[in-house]
């Protein structure tokens, strides 16, 4: 039994401890992020391609930029209205009063290994009005990774496969379940948001799947700041 070591919104213990879905909860009355696991296995590597999976990001870029950019909305937010975009992160507003929630959302830029078969991966930073949360950071993986050796084993050294979100320098570890991750301290949650609106031009999603291979994520940065201000500001209405 995995043992997750970070504390969760109440909403995503709810879901989690029902096993009714695989899924992300933002801690708003059952504004469910959701995605299937069964949808989301990874293939074997290709044919073409079955030699040794290597580690790292590509260097070309797969963004489509179409002269009327369309909003990025997960899975089970389709309820959520459309704001503003920034770059390629989009500001989405669900519910009203005390009960919104608003979020800066993107998809990322590039994924590595190309040969896995995943689904779309999202990283969102969520604010919730009712909750005083200002900076929770997500990410939906699209697939299912391997756990922390923390998770599996509390009081355990970080190991190099742990998942783990990068800016720059900075490594910041995750815990993940079904395909989801959040940063293993909640506390560094505002110290994360701070760098990804500074200088730092992408941000870098690390894990290692069921099989073992190394994944890498890579998200723009570009419009962030623009869009986290939009979102506390939706929040602050």
């Amino acid at each position: 039994m995995v043992c997750v070591t970070r504390l969760l919104p109440v909403g995503a213990l709810a879901l989690l401890a029902s096993g009714l879905a695989t899924g992300l909860v933002g801690g708003l009355g059952g504004a469910v992020l959701s995605v299937t696991v069964a949808s989301a296995q990874e293939a074997a590597p290709a044919a073409e391609d079955a030699g040794p999976v290597r580690r790292g990001r590509r260097h070309g870029r797969e963004r489509a930029k179409p002269a009327a950019r369309k909003a990025a909305t997960p899975p089970g937010m389709q309820q959520a209205t459309p704001v503003a975009i920034f770059g390629d992160w989009n500001v989405f507003v669900n519910g009203d009063g005390r009960n919104k929630l608003c979020y800066a959302i993107a998809q990322p830029q590039a994924r590595s290994p190309k040969t896995l078969k995943r689904d779309t991966a999202y990283l969102f930073v969520s604010v919730r009005k009712s909750e005083n949360v200002q900076n929770e950071v997500a990410v939906m993986l699209g697939f299912p990774s391997k756990p922390a050796a923390s998770q599996l084993k509390p009081g355990s050294a970080a190991a190099p496969t742990d998942p783990s979100l990068n800016l720059g320098a900075s490594r910041y570890g995750l815990v993940v379940k079904d395909g989801n991750a959040w940063l293993q301290n909640p506390a560094e949650e505002a110290r994360v948001v701070s760098e990804m609106s500074g200088r730092n031009p992408k941000l870098v999603i690390k894990t290692t799947s069921l099989r073992g291979n190394p994944t890498s994520d890579e998200y723009a940065l570009g419009g962030f700041a623009e869009a986290m201000k939009r979102t506390r500001d939706e929040c602050g209405k």
